[in-house]
């Protein structure tokens, strides 16, 4: 039975906006999904992440997805901002990193012959980034990689001497 929920899961995407533009993540590292609540800003972190947030009593980091992908320059928060919480296992523990996104659409089950690879050019975002492209009811959506997304070794060197 866990074969088949697994099977099912490997082609549900859930679906969310940035920036007016819809993007796709694999609910298989998605936890839950949060309204956007109080964020303790954290000194020294790159400009992507927000601060940290308490989710029932766990510290989790935040990061703002559209400053993430380089589409936003700042954060807009409105009622309909979310955080998309999503676990992740790295060598040493599983972790959990909340992602901020501007609002979430719905899950649609995407399928492999309706998968593309990434275009080599013509994306806003960095190539890493993007997984694959999928089809759904005539529109392309950048499936997302949830593990450069939140690569912690990337996000936790400061960028620049003059952002110190």
């Amino acid at each position: 039975m866990s074969v088949l929920k697994e099977e099912i899961n490997d082609n549900q995407f859930l679906t969310f906006y940035i920036a007016q533009e819809l993007y796709a993540l694999s609910v298989i590292h998605v936890k839950e999904i949060i309204e956007y609540s109080v964020v303790t800003k954290v000194p020294l972190m790159q400009n992507c992440i927000s601060g940290i947030t308490n989710i029932r009593g766990n510290v989790i980091p935040l990061i703002n997805l559209g400053i993430r992908l380089g589409i936003t320059n700042t954060q807009t928060i409105n009622k309909r901002t979310s955080i998309i919480v999503v676990e992740k296992e790295n060598d040493i523990q599983n972790f959990k990193i909340g992602l901020i996104v501007d609002e979430v659409n719905e899950v649609f089950d995407i399928y492999l012959k309706e998968q593309e690879d990434a275009p080599v050019f013509g994306s806003k975002i960095r190539k890493e980034f993007i997984e694959h492209i999928g089809k759904v009811n005539g529109l392309f959506i950048p499936i997302l990689n949830s593990s450069a997304l939140i690569d912690i070794e990337e996000l936790s060197q400061v960028s620049s001497a003059k952002d110190i």
